[in-house]
């Protein structure tokens, strides 16, 4: 005698094998996000780069009146008033959660002429820096008149 067979327990198969299916490719998609290489001498001087170009960025960001707050910085080291923009800056650098992590930093602010480089501003509160470290810089345009001025922002390990 035969015995008749209900959709249900195909239904159930399809079920199953569709869940199968999600499941492996859940279990893939996990193992390819893994790390693959262990991190080397290359790929944190990269990070620290990335670290400074990001610091240095936010500090540049413009604001309503077409300045920054690095540009005040700088203006304010260089017209003769006696302000420290390399120590103001390194002080930034301090409030960051990298300085924790043991990031250290070293600013310069140097002055960009027709006769050379001239170092206007400088602070190395953690000492020099080791030859390994890497060097970002971002360059500030002062108008009236028009100077430009690159501030150096040298981040190591320590």
């Amino acid at each position: 005698m035969m015995r008749k067979y209900g959709k249900r327990g195909q239904m159930h198969t399809i079920e199953a094998l569709i869940a199968l299916v999600l499941i492996i490719g859940a279990v893939t998609f996990a193992s390819q996000m893994s790390p693959k290489q262990v991190y080397t001498g290359g790929d944190v001087k990269t990070q620290l780069f990335l670290y400074g170009k990001d610091f240095l960025n936010l500090l540049d960001m413009e604001r309503k009146n077409h300045t920054s707050w690095l540009y005040h910085q700088i203006n304010g080291a260089v017209n003769g008033s006696g302000w420290d923009a390399a120590a103001n800056i390194t002080n930034e650098w301090l409030n960051t959660s990298l300085n924790e992590k043991g990031v250290f930093c070293k600013v310069e602010i140097v002055n960009l002429t027709a006769d050379g480089i001239n170092v206007v501003n400088s602070n190395a509160s953690f000492g020099e820096p080791p030859k390994e470290a890497v060097t970002v810089s971002k360059l500030v345009t002062l108008v009236k008149p028009i100077r430009v001025y690159e501030v150096r922002l040298t981040l190591w390990y320590a």
